[in-house]
């Protein structure tokens, strides 16, 4: 027997139980599809839950593979690859019912959302702007379809993202201030779930947000600036200024993301704090479960003081498991206290300083004269001054380390190079264009024990 696709819906609505499980089994897997097995469970375990025989029936003529098909809730099923998939429209009206299951814009879903934009005012440039073209109308209405479209997901994913920051604000600031290890472990994944939101979710968002960005295509919202000023340079102001709202409309979630990213920010330094602690436990650890196992002998018979296990258990439960009768707790303090010990530092180095008498000294002491290294800054000055260096220079750090060995003789430096290089540059440097190039290694200069590294400079006129 067929079921309307109304009644179809109005049934899955009021059992939401059976989508959200398939929801849920398509996030956790990562797919938009679901086997063919998962679905014939779920939807047996919901038939079989119903008492009333008539509902059983009713469901069972619903949910039943044939009539999802014809209806087309379920837009394809492959027997060979034994998979079903849903609708995408019905899955995200499900998704909408619970914040939870909402899934939120990923960097390659904003950068679909651009290319229509790009390929929309592409199309629009060569259009005559005239009501009776009918390419043209076609064009309109599919502009203000894709602006409705874009700003119904910029919206729903601001709420996801609210969600998602409320929470996790909600269980990371919950616990207390000492956990065990069991309690920490549940803490760390959910550090974890901050810095995925964080680095996939947020940036994408303000980055798709930012009229300002510079990157080698044009930002979403400057492509609708765009085609707003089309339609009024056409003559269709009123246009012009409906899309100008839109524009404003998607933009005035920047500020709450924003406001979102400063509320996850705190956590990322918690998690890093997080990672390095728990790291440096482990490492502490295995060194002291090598230390014992190197004083094992046969006589022991097994009886380990510490026995080996797998490396990956060690990570948060090897010292709880393994301690003698002890609970290890850690006490995560609400403060960084590396922050405060470096002002300290600071503070008592600025005291430290103050409390030193300076060195006093009259201009009778200086005797810059017979001081060698004048002496030497003089005649590298005078070797620079008078070389014949001439554009374009390749490398002039080289070009100066050579002239100034072969000059100097027993007398050079490597150090000489730089101010060699200065000198230079004062002399020569509002004639000549300077490009410094950025290499991965750097560059290096040996001489006498000492090596220099450096970024290439070219000067060209």
């Amino acid at each position: 027997m067929h079921v309307a696709l109304d009644r179809t819906l109005i049934l899955l609505i009021e059992h939401k139980d059976v989508m959200y499980r398939l929801i849920d089994y398509m996030d956790s897997h990562q797919r938009k599809d679901v086997p063919t097995e998962v679905f014939y469970n779920c939807m047996n375990d919901k038939i079989t839950s119903v008492k009333a025989k008539n509902d059983s029936d009713r469901l069972y003529e619903a949910f039943g593979l044939d009539n999802l098909v014809k209806t087309g809730v379920i837009s394809e099923y492959n027997k060979s690859r034994g998979i079903v998939a849903f609708q995408p429209a019905i899955v995200e009206i499900f998704r909408l019912f619970d914040k939870e299951r909402m899934r939120g814009l990923k960097k390659a879903e904003f950068e679909n959302i651009r290319i229509q934009l790009e390929n929309t005012f592409e199309q629009h440039q060569p259009l005559a702007f005239d009501d009776d073209n009918i390419q043209f109308q076609e064009q309109r209405n599919h502009l203000f379809d894709l602006l409705r479209q874009i700003n119904g997901q910029v919206r729903n994913n601001t709420a996801h993202l609210q969600h998602e920051a409320d929470r996790l604000s909600k269980h990371l600031d919950h616990d207390s201030a000492l956990l065990s290890l069991h309690e920490s472990k549940q803490h760390q994944e959910m550090l974890v779930q901050v810095k995925n939101i964080y680095d996939r979710e947020i940036i994408p968002m303000l980055e798709f947000l930012n009229e300002k960005e510079v990157s080698k295509t044009k930002p979403p919202l400057t492509l609708i600036d765009d085609i707003g000023k089309l339609y009024n340079i056409r003559g269709y102001e009123d246009d012009s200024y409906y899309i100008g709202q839109y524009k404003l409309s998607i933009l005035s979630h920047y500020k709450m993301v924003e406001k979102i990213k400063q509320t996850l920010q705190r956590y990322l330094h918690q998690e890093r704090e997080h990672r390095l602690t728990y790291n440096a436990i482990e490492q502490a650890y295995l060194n002291l479960l090598y230390i014992a196992q190197k004083t094992f002998n046969e006589n022991l018979k097994e009886k380990y003081i510490f026995k080996a296990i797998d490396r990956q258990e060690i990570y948060y439960l090897g010292l709880k498991s393994h301690s003698s009768g002890q609970d290890a707790l850690i006490d995560w303090h609400d403060r960084n206290h590396v922050v405060y010990f470096n002002e300290y530092l600071i503070d008592k180095q600025t005291n430290k300083r103050s409390d030193i008498p300076a060195s006093i000294t009259i201009f009778a002491e200086k005797n810059t004269a017979h001081d060698p290294h004048n002496a030497i800054k003089r005649k590298i000055k005078m070797i620079v001054d008078k070389a014949n260096i001439s554009s374009p220079i390749d490398d002039l750090y080289l070009v100066v380390h050579d002239l100034l060995a072969e000059e100097l003789g027993q007398e050079y430096h490597l150090k000489y190079i730089l101010y060699g290089v200065s000198c230079f540059k004062q002399k020569h440097g509002r004639h000549l264009k300077l490009q410094v190039s950025f290499e991965q290694p750097q560059r290096q200069i040996r001489h006498n024990r000492y090596v220099l590294e450096y970024n290439k400079r070219e000067f060209s006129a």
